[in-house]
């Protein structure tokens, strides 16, 4: 079940009367957001008995506290192992409620996870924890990894970028986060492989011959081009054979001069980047300043 569906059914519902007696949850109001000042059962539901999923987290895990360990001793009452996948899209109370499971003994808690593809947050305005948000959601791990509450294996392994691609992707983020290097296991070849610069000018000659899925990092970038584009945090988890990509001023600065990514940045261009498994093109003024290969209509 999705992430807000688990928290609905299994966090809030049977207890929710241990936190507000007179209060019945009658669904997920997904859009709204009770104001600045609310408080009480107005923070968390509407005028209809719907939870707002801005603060879904926090009430699922004031219910749970309320409860006195009542959520998770049902939970494993009805589970043996609860599997989390793409947990780096998990913040704020999030976490307060993963942890309430890693440390039910009768629960066996697997995750799954790359913090790199760290572009949605389940609460984006949670101020709990704010700390482990994107790529520092690392800290949180090894914390929890050091006291004993969990076990941290690394897989570095890729079957769909090739080796090129792959190697390119790990310099997106500075060395200060020790991700190991990348290990391709996707070993086709095609006429066109690896990571290239291209101007603007041959760009429809390159789309006419190779046929990349154009993609940017957010309607903002590229206004004037017309091409069928995909944003950055739009194409996680689908796979192309080529990608051409219109970067922004910052990721320009990055391909040119080697200036750093902010950590959100670069988590976007990872995900936009890893989603070609034989070649990815930027579009840049000058191919020349930058270390990739160029590619030219009139080579």
């Amino acid at each position: 079940m999705g992430w807000f569906a688990f928290l609905l059914r299994h966090c809030i519902r049977p207890y929710l009367p241990l936190k507000f007696p007179s209060q019945r949850l009658r669904g997920l109001n997904f859009e709204g957001d009770p104001g600045r000042f609310a408080s009480g059962v107005a923070r968390f539901f509407d005028a209809e008995g719907r939870a707002y999923r801005r603060y879904l987290s926090k009430l699922a895990f004031d219910v749970s506290l309320a409860s006195k360990g009542a959520v998770v001793d049902r939970l494993a009452h009805i589970y043996d192992e609860i599997y989390i996948d793409e947990v780096q899209d998990l913040t704020g109370c999030d976490l307060h409620i993963v942890e309430q499971l890693m440390n039910e003994p009768d629960l066996d808690v697997y995750m799954v996870g790359d913090v790199r593809q760290s572009v949605f947050d389940t609460n984006p305005q949670d101020p709990n924890l704010r700390q482990y948000r994107g790529v520092k959601m690392l800290d949180w791990f090894e914390q929890r990894r050091k006291s004993g509450l969990l076990d941290v294996q690394h897989n570095v392994e890729t079957w769909r970028a090739n080796q090129a691609i792959a190697s390119f992707s790990d310099t997106l983020f500075p060395p200060e986060f020790t991700f190991e290097a990348t290990i391709s296991r996707q070993l086709e070849t095609t006429a066109h492989d690896g990571v290239f610069a291209i101007t603007e000018a041959d760009v429809p000659a390159y789309l006419r011959e190779l046929g990349p899925q154009p993609l940017r990092d957010s309607i903002a970038t590229a206004r004037e081009v017309n091409l069928p584009f995909h944003n950055f945090g739009k194409v996680k988890g689908l796979t192309f054979d080529r990608v051409l990509i219109y970067p922004t001023s910052t990721i320009t600065r990055f391909l040119t001069n080697g200036t750093e990514l902010a950590p959100k940045t670069a988590c976007g261009l990872y995900v936009a980047v890893t989603r070609a498994k034989y070649s990815v093109a930027f579009v840049v003024p000058d191919p020349g300043s930058t270390p990739l290969a160029t590619w030219s209509a009139s080579r």
